[in-house]
Parts: structure tokens; sequence; C-alpha cells
């Protein structure tokens, strides 16, 4: 904590003033572009890898970047996710969702270690808030990455989208760089997708095209970030080479 109050020192010696500058600049307007949900892990720091500023988006973070499925709410919405699309969509009219998973994420790596039945208990759940989070709302993407390991890892997975007409296919990691847990982080962004698109307040703009969304993932080791492209079907590394593109795609699909 004491290095908390140091930065703070540091922060109001430093870029407090500019920053006072950019909430007055927003502070009757604010305009934000996206809602961006990502893990609560501490290197994840989506303000500083997206060059984004005050205003610029709502962000929600938690274990393991999961949006709860809305069949998991029978008669309320009573967590934080759908709370923030309702705020960020509906209120604010946001247009653009976006997903970030990430690579050694560990809640991705208990999540794989809850194939074990043992493991994922219910007497363990009771014990591990974090076991019974992760088993209820990530439970899908498991099974998902399961299937896909059986079958090789080779096929491509099919993932509902805006619509559930509307699917999308993805190859994942063809290149074999990525750890199998990453593997799996990965297959777990994109269904959060999927889960984002069950929530019937989000139907109409979704179904409208007025509302869409995306999945980006980071190698934290390599500080790359990937962008779902659903045209390459596949993660694709945003750098100098594919950017024109990604952004050509983004303006032709989500515009």
């Amino acid at each position: 904590m004491e290095r908390i109050l140091r930065g703070i020192m540091r922060y109001r010696n430093t870029t407090r003033e500019q920053m006072v500058k950019e909430f007055q600049k927003v502070r009757d307007h604010p305009e934000p572009k996206a809602v961006f949900f990502t893990c609560m892990d501490s290197r994840m720091i989506p303000t500083r890898y997206t060059d984004t500023h005050v205003g610029d988006m709502f962000v929600v973070r938690n274990a393991g970047n999961l949006i709860p499925h809305a069949q998991h709410f029978q008669d309320e919405y009573f967590s934080c996710e759908p709370a923030a699309l309702e705020l960020g969509c509906v209120v604010n009219d946001i247009r653009h969702i976006i997903v970030c998973g990430h690579s050694d994420c560990k809640a991705m790596n208990l999540l794989y270690q809850l194939r074990d039945p043992d493991f994922a208990s219910k007497l363990n759940r009771r014990l591990s808030p974090l076991r019974s989070w992760m088993c209820t709302h990530a439970n899908t993407s498991l099974e998902k990455f399961q299937e896909w390991r059986d079958a090789g890892m080779k096929d491509p997975l099919i993932f509902s989208s805006e619509t559930p007409l509307r699917r999308f296919v993805a190859y994942i990691d063809e290149e074999q760089k990525f750890a199998v847990e990453d593997k799996l982080s990965q297959i777990n962004t994109l269904q959060q997708m999927s889960n984002i698109a069950s929530y019937g307040f989000l139907k109409t703009r979704l179904e409208s095209h007025n509302l869409h969304i995306h999945a980006l993932w980071f190698d934290i080791y390599t500080g790359d970030i990937y962008y779902f492209s659903r045209g390459a079907k596949r993660f694709v590394a945003v750098d100098e080479s594919s950017v024109d593109q990604l952004s050509a795609e983004v303006r032709r699909f989500y515009s």
C-alpha cells in the first residue's frame, strides 16, 4: 500500500494536471467508443497497449475475462458483466464490445486443471469461489476445448456471434506457437462473444448490425496483440504488415 501512496504522489506531481484537463474535456459530453472486457491479471493494462485515454472505453475486468451466459440468470441479471453491457451499450449507446484474453492466464491454467472431476468437485467448488466461478461460467469453453483436443486439435471450431444464425469459423494456433492452456484461452475468448449475444436487451441492436462484438488476445511475453479476423478465420497479429487489412475488414463488416 505504501507503494500505491508513493505512486499517487508521483501522479500529483507529474500527470495530474494533464489528466484533469482531459477529465474536463469529456465531463459534459463523454463519448466512449467501446466496452472492453479483459482479465484482472496485473500484467494486463489495456489502456496502455491500446493507447486509449480518458473517456475512450468502459473497462470491465474479472478472473478469466468471462461474461456469464444469460441462461445463468433466471429472473434477473444480477452480475457486474450484464450490468456493464447495459450501461455501455444501452444507456451510453456504445457500438463496439471487445473481449480480450491473454497468454499465461492463471484463470485459464486453473480451468485446464478443472478437467479433473475430483479437482472440480462440488466440495472443492464450495471451498473455492474461483473454482466455482470458472466451473459455472467457463465450462462451455472447456467443453469446446476438450472436443477440439480429442479430435486432434486441427479442425476449425464454429462459434455463434451476434445472432444464433450468424456464425464464424475459427482455426486455433495452426502454427503451434502457444501452450495448450493458451489455446484454451483463445477458445475461451471467442466463446465470450456468444455469451454476450445471449442477452435479450442487446438482441435488437445485434440483429440490426448496430452493435458489434470483437475479440483480442494479448501475448504477454512478446507484447503482441492479436485480433480475431473473421475473414482470415484466426487470430492475426496486429502489426505493420496486417493493420491496414484488418482496419479494412473492420470498416467493411462493422461500420
